[in-house]
């Protein structure tokens, strides 16, 4: 009887690069899919689709970000990851880093002018503090925070959450990088007790509020 390989190969079938991308039966990495989708489109591949973008944090910290860019006819999406070190103590903590994204039309914005706002975003974005943490004193019960790696976390009055849920269904959500179970989150904004809490949904995409 014959016998079947997989479907997809692990591989790039055009360059050889490990693959991301899987139409029918045949992989791309991300490079070589992105040329072949603004071929179809008719639009300009950048010479350069691959950057790195260096932000300051809050506490004036360089944060270092590599953007790559995946594109879908006339648009693309292009966003910007924060670097983490293998040995970053902050790992095991359940810091999964920043991740910034916007949405660009090559009809109406060049790659570069894409890149520029990208940078723009990235540092209000890493700039704004949504909560702080402050290492627990000897006997603090801290009970109006979330306790993480010996930190208490505060919210701050002004803050920018992504939601995200895995494969098995559970649900976190990533505040300044650091991932929190939804129990943390609320201990986290428990320091508001009796406040009111508004709240504004946004694609990861979109604009930052103009409070930020």
């Amino acid at each position: 009887m014959e016998s079947h390989g997989p479907r997809y190969t692990s591989r790039c079938s055009v360059c050889g690069n490990p693959a991301r991308i899987f139409l029918g039966s045949t992989s791309y990495c991300l490079n070589c899919y992105n040329r072949l989708s603004d071929y179809l489109a008719g639009v300009a591949t950048p010479t350069n689709d691959s950057y790195q973008i260096l932000a300051l944090d809050s506490k004036g910290h360089t944060v270092e970000f590599s953007v790559e860019r995946y594109a879908f006819g006339t648009r693309s999406i292009w966003t910007a990851i924060e670097q983490i070190s293998p040995d970053d103590p902050r790992k095991g903590e359940g810091y999964v880093g920043r991740s910034v994204s916007i949405a660009v039309d090559a009809r109406r914005m060049t790659q570069e002018e894409a890149y520029d706002a990208l940078m723009v975003k990235v540092q209000r974005l890493v700039g704004h503090a949504s909560m702080r943490a402050v290492p627990i004193a000897l006997g603090e019960s801290g009970e109006t925070s979330a306790k993480v790696g010996g930190r208490a976390l505060y919210a701050n009055e002004t803050g920018v959450a992504r939601i995200e849920i895995t494969e098995q269904g559970e649900k976190s959500v990533i505040v300044d990088g650091q991932r929190l179970s939804a129990q943390q989150f609320m201990d986290m904004l428990s320091c508001f007790e009796g406040f009111d809490l508004c709240w504004q949904m946004r694609d990861a995409s979109s604009e930052p509020p103009e409070w930020l």
